[in-house]
């Protein structure tokens, strides 16, 4: 009896030491459970109480990190993956973890730090070859962020996030051909990715293939209809078919969705514009300026407005204004000298019209015959 009575008092002691730990990892797995159906709130809760119970759960502040990052608590973020790692220095995902919050604050060097460490640890982790492109490319290293992309796809050929990055890195390297083809493997992995329907919209905007483009971009705006960034660039396209009420319309729709947007301000002044309604215009072109003064096609196309509404001092002072902040536009060199002559300064705008020809010899002077 008395051993049995020992035995019990052992087993319950080892319980009571045990059910601490084994109470942590339930709340663990309930964390992971609720992040997977997207309840951040809930898996936050959860992976507290874990640590609550064990505060040197490695685990438990890596998947904390995970839903601080989705909720866009970056420095929350940073700081458990870093106890993570302090816990568990050669914690792969929280090595992979750290890398987005901080590449996300602008440390770039740091997420490229964080991003190789994982590598290093695990060379064949598709998604830190992916972010690790994400982050050189933010740095400015496309060539190397193309490398990383390639390697994902090589170790995951299926892989639709590989296949779009690496067709905006090939977009930012002038290689429009290849973006798309990048873009449209992505939509064949992935019909509904929106990110590759507004950038092959794009891209296929920039071919001069206005139709797909208008396709794309529609298609991106039924899946996201918030996006400020689709119905623009679906007002360019609509722009370039001729058809400026249907840009205006989307001009107009991205102001109301962001009423601060200095290009939606812009590209709606310039589609005013060709409707001859240069008063709207020119508050649109304003509007931009004021949202976003160093913009030298809103100097320049302002002062082709003004210059059309008969304010030649007006018109002259935003062709300065271009030239200023860009003194090798050419456009607002030989703009800026059909002014000038229109004031009887003949030596000054011949300057202008040599100026602008030295820079695109497409750009001759005007004549001087009437005829």
């Amino acid at each position: 009896m008395r051993f049995n009575v020992f035995a019990l008092a052992l087993i319950m002691a080892v319980v009571a030491l045990a059910a601490p730990q084994e109470s942590a990892v339930t709340h663990l797995d309930r964390g992971q459970a609720l992040f997977a159906k997207g309840d951040l709130d809930g898996a936050i809760a959860e992976y507290r109480e874990a640590l609550r119970l064990k505060p040197n759960f490695a685990e438990a502040h890596n998947n904390l990190g995970n839903a601080l990052s989705g909720k866009g608590d970056l420095d929350g973020a940073i700081a458990e993956y870093r106890e993570a790692l302090r816990l568990k220095p050669d914690y792969v995902d929280a090595h992979y973890g750290l890398g987005f919050p901080l590449n996300a604050k602008g440390d770039q060097d740091g997420a490229i730090a964080e991003l190789r460490e994982a590598l290093r640890l695990k060379p064949d982790y598709v998604d830190a070859h992916n972010n690790l492109g994400n982050a050189l490319s933010d740095k400015g290293n496309v060539d190397g962020a193309i490398a990383e992309y390639r390697e994902a796809l090589r170790l995951k050929p299926d892989d639709a996030d590989a296949h779009y990055n690496l067709g905006r890195a090939l977009d930012m390297k002038g290689d429009v051909n290849g973006a798309v083809a990048e873009y449209r493997e992505a939509l064949r992995l992935k019909p509904d990715y929106v990110g590759a329907h507004y950038n092959l919209g794009r891209a296929l905007g920039m071919k001069g293939d206005l139709d797909g483009a208008i396709a794309e971009l529609r298609e991106a705006l039924r899946l996201k209809p918030d996006s400020v960034e689709a119905h623009n660039n679906l007002g360019n396209a609509l722009k370039g078919k001729g058809d400026l009420n249907g840009a205006t319309a989307e001009y107009r729709e991205a102001l109301r969705l962001k009423p601060d947007d200095a290009d939606a301000h812009y590209n709606l002044g310039r589609a005013l514009g060709m409707k001859g309604d240069l008063d709207g215009a020119i508050a649109e072109y304003r509007e931009a300026l004021r949202l976003k003064p160093d913009s030298v096609e809103a100097h320049n196309n302002l002062g082709n407005a003004l210059s059309d509404k008969g304010n030649v001092d007006g018109a002259i002072a935003e062709y300065r204004e271009a030239l200023r902040l860009k003194p090798d536009k050419a456009e607002a060199h030989y703009n800026l000298g059909v002014a000038l002559k229109a004031e009887g300064k003949e030596d000054e705008a011949a300057r202008e019209f040599a100026e602008a020809q030295r820079l695109n010899p497409k750009l001759t002077p005007p004549s001087n015959d009437p005829h």
